[in-house]
């Protein structure tokens, strides 16, 4: 097994990866989602039950609701999905992506992010 990034890198790479997809850096989802990809990074369980751990753990982090958080991802998901980079997100979420048509939901975006450094981080990137 590689090593793990740390808090600083994978917020780093998310940020990255968010605005080259056309996240807006602007939207409170953003910073939900910066977050939460940290959270399922370092406790893997709480992609298991997203509405009751790791929403509530974001939440803490920023002095809002569980609800506020899962509501503002889903927004700042709509609006890269809409207004985005159309062959960045074709190339990250490939899989999920298909025509465009249907965007993922939030846990498939914070598990492909969360996925996507556990692959850097086991080749020792």
């Amino acid at each position: 097994m590689g090593g793990k990034c740390s808090r600083v890198d994978i917020l780093r790479q998310t940020t990255y990866h968010m605005v080259k997809m056309g996240f807006q850096s602007r939207q409170k989802g953003y910073r939900y989602l910066r977050e939460a990809v940290w959270v399922a990074y370092s406790k893997p369980e709480t992609l298991n039950s997203v509405t009751k751990l790791l929403y509530p753990e974001v939440a803490k982090l920023f002095s809002t609701t569980d609800k506020q958080v899962e509501r503002a991802i889903r927004n700042a998901i709509e609006t890269a999905w809409t207004k985005g980079e159309q062959e960045t997100l074709k190339a990250f979420f490939g899989d999920v992506y298909g025509d465009g048509s249907i965007r993922p939901t939030n846990k498939e975006v914070i598990e492909k992010l969360v996925e996507f450094f556990r692959d850097a981080a086991d080749q020792g990137d």
